[in-house]
């Protein structure tokens, strides 16, 4: 018969043994915001969830909600297009993780060819100016010349879901994150245009997106068309807007990214801006927009690496770009989104969930589902991302 000594001992060697075998923490982080980033969070987080027992929720709400319940302690992360203008916790973190094209999306099923479409034209058709398809603004872009650049890409195996491998096309970027050009296409278009009403749908809630998206109206139309969009940009769409918004009877606000597409979806003749993975889901056409080099850009990763390229990274990790520098093969909406995340002062098993989850999106998740558009960053910019991330206690 064991001793009551030898039967303690093998209890603790057990026991040690039990915990020994499980991780050291295995839990959840919280995060909302930006529903730009959701595409891309929502695909990821699965496989960071197998890859590391950690469970990753995230709502979205938009970049004002993300930006407010961090402020309010309220999530282990957000998500937000936009730095703060005022307000911003002293152990904030911005970590420039996400990259991708805000695309303007249509609903024309008539029209079977791309449309082109020049900053002052957007400008004009988002402020309500321009109300037919068939305007001659519009007709006069459409009807032409248009110079379009080709990139080099490669083919990148990845693991699905399921774990099986699978092929995907992604850019192919040099060391500086700059996309490789092959080619330009001159094209002789003649794109017939229908005589149909534009419905424009807008972010009726506080959106990052709509802060970038008339950040571009203003920035792209100030040297050769400052009439086209006077007013700064602002998170709120109609607070941007040249005109008020109650005098316009084609315009009708929705709340998220998901509703606006959905919303030209359901209406022939209606427009939008939105992340790309929003017009794939929807079966939406997307417009080729032109740069300050002339060029007519599709809205993708290349083009965004592109455009993000010609800005200025700051100290704190955000990024300023530069509508009116002619930069090759650049599209002019690209967009550079953050992570938000504290310093310290949380708990230190989460704060270290929040630095590996970011990594995992910086490093794995662009080339992994690159039919959701966001790029691959690299370059000086992935520099500063993981210079930020290390900051996260």
């Amino acid at each position: 018969m064991k001793s009551r000594r030898s039967i303690a001992i093998a209890a603790i060697v057990t026991s040690f043994l039990l915990v020994g075998a499980s991780p050291a923490f295995a839990g959840a982080i919280n995060g909302s915001g930006a529903t730009f980033a959701a595409p891309l969070i929502d695909s990821c987080k699965v496989d960071f969830a197998k890859d590391s027992g950690h469970t990753v929720n995230y709502t979205g709400g938009g970049s004002g909600k993300g930006r407010s319940d961090f402020t309010g302690n309220l999530v282990d992360f957000a998500g937000s297009d936009a730095p703060y203008s005022s307000g911003a916790p002293s152990n904030l973190i911005y970590a420039p993780v996400y990259a991708a094209p805000i695309a303007i999306m249509y609903n024309l099923p008539t029209v079977k060819e791309p449309i082109y479409l020049s900053p002052e034209t957007i400008a004009r058709i988002f402020s309500g100016e321009i109300t037919k398809w068939n305007d001659p603004i519009i007709r006069t872009v459409n009807n032409g010349t248009v110079k379009v650049p080709v990139f080099k890409t490669k083919k990148v195996t990845v693991k699905d879901k399921n774990g099986k491998n699978v092929s995907k096309t992604v850019p192919v970027l040099d060391k500086n994150g700059t996309p490789t050009i092959t080619k330009y296409l001159e094209k002789e278009v003649n794109v017939s245009l229908p005589n149909t009403p534009i419905t424009v749908y807008y972010r009726s809630d506080s959106s990052g997106t709509s802060e970038n998206f008339t950040r571009f109206l203003k920035g792209a139309n100030a040297v050769k068309n400052p009439t086209a969009w006077p007013k700064n940009q602002n998170t709120t769409f109609t607070n941007a807007m040249p005109v008020d918004v109650a005098s316009r009877f084609n315009f009708q606000g929705e709340s998220g990214s998901a509703k606006v597409a959905s919303g030209v979806a359901g209406k022939v003749g209606a427009i939008t801006y939105s992340e790309l993975s929003f017009a794939t889901d929807n079966k939406l056409k997307v417009a080729y927009v032109q740069n300050a080099a002339g060029e007519f850009v599709a809205p993708d990763s290349a083009g965004t690496s592109a455009f993000l390229g010609g800005g200025t990274i700051k100290e704190n990790g955000t990024v300023d770009v530069d509508f009116v520098k002619s930069i090759k093969g650049a599209y002019p909406i690209g967009t550079a989104s953050y992570a938000l995340a504290y310093a310290s002062g949380k708990d230190a098993e989460k704060q270290k969930v929040v630095s590996e989850f970011l990594t995992y999106i910086l490093d794995k998740c662009p080339n992994k589902y690159p039919e959701k558009g966001f790029a691959q960053i690299t370059g000086s910019l992935y520099t500063k991302a993981k210079e930020q991330i290390a900051k996260i206690k």
